[in-house]
């Protein structure tokens, strides 16, 4: 791990936000709508801004070498119901430019609530599958996760949520931990609004640490990436050390709160808001979406049944990632 002080990313290719479409009511063969998933995987470049940063950098540590490179960017997330279409492309959102260290203005002090060894254990598959995959890896190969040996708090923006579908994200939080072994930590209601440019560091509203994971239940209006045909979006940051292996620090989930409503009026309302959310968390843990239909994260959901092997699977991997007392 480089010694020298972090930066802002160079504006590499990383995994993009993911988007998903509005439910929108199509009967397929089985007789019960289906909903339906698309992916948005594009990346806002930020090289004027990295090259900015890059000279400040130089400037102010005087390292010609520029060492210790920061990569701070936005992954995927997110579940389309709709009629056979897939999202439309959307830039993704980059961190802020500037040298990070210690109590910088872009980074928390390193290693909070980060253990020697994992929190949880992760339940064992039942059954063996490769039907998943990862929205973004690292050089080797290993898929990029959040660190299993620190909690990973959540804050609730929950002022539109339906009536009833209350205790929908505790219960799917629930469901990725034990799949995870992530020790997920509610840190209660917030008023703060989704944001595509949110600061995965936040110390004025937060403290000296990365921001929680933000779920908001929210509108259009307010989440532009909701309007057509889009019930839901996430995403994670990542950060790494110049091209050292990366790991997820924060992320945001956006449920369009007037569609979910909508759908909850109608039969297995409450199985099929379930599988968004599930669908979503997912994403935000890592997850990529799938040609097998069989799994959750397959861009069609038929029947609401939960995670299947090939998502158990997948999550599982994604426990193995690595202690971070770097970050």
């Amino acid at each position: 791990m480089d010694a020298g002080p972090p930066r802002h990313s160079d504006g590499r290719p990383s995994e993009g936000r993911h988007s998903e479409g509005r439910h929108s009511r199509r009967t397929p063969s089985g007789g019960r709508p289906r909903w339906r998933v698309g992916i948005v995987r594009n990346f806002l470049l930020v090289t004027a801004i990295g090259a900015a940063a890059f000279l400040l950098a130089g400037f102010v540590y005087g390292d010609p070498r520029l060492l210790g490179l920061l990569d701070l960017r936005l992954g995927p997330g997110g579940l389309q119901p709709g009629a056979g279409q897939t999202g439309t492309p959307e830039p993704g959102t980059a961190g802020r430019a500037g040298p990070l260290s210690g109590k910088g203005a872009e980074a928390p002090p390193p290693g909070l609530e980060e253990a020697a060894e994992p929190l949880g254990v992760p339940e064992v598959p039942g059954v063996g599958s490769d039907s998943y995959g990862f929205l973004a890896v690292n050089g080797d190969g290993t898929p990029v996760g959040y660190s299993p040996c620190r909690p990973l708090h959540y804050v609730v923006n929950a002022e539109l949520v339906p009536a009833g579908a209350q205790q929908l994200v505790p219960d799917a939080i629930s469901t990725i931990s034990r799949a995870t072994g992530i020790r997920f930590i509610y840190d209660g209601a917030t008023t703060e609004q989704p944001s595509g440019q949110r600061a995965p560091y936040q110390p004025g509203a937060y403290g000296d640490r990365w921001a929680p994971l933000l779920i908001s239940w929210t509108t259009p209006e307010t989440a532009p990436q909701l309007k057509g045909k889009v019930i839901g979006t996430g995403g994670s940051t990542h950060y790494s050390f110049d091209d050292g292996p990366k790991a997820f620090v924060t992320g945001s989930l956006e449920l369009d709160a007037p569609q979910i409503r909508e759908d909850l009026r109608q039969p297995d309302g409450k199985l099929y808001a379930t599988a968004v959310i599930l669908h979503e968390l997912s994403h935000v843990m890592g997850l990529e979406h799938v040609d097998d239909p069989r799994q959750l994260m397959y861009p069609e959901i038929g029947t609401p049944e939960g995670l299947a092997a090939g998502d158990l699977n997948g999550l599982y991997e994604l426990s193995k990632a690595q202690c971070r007392k770097d970050l």
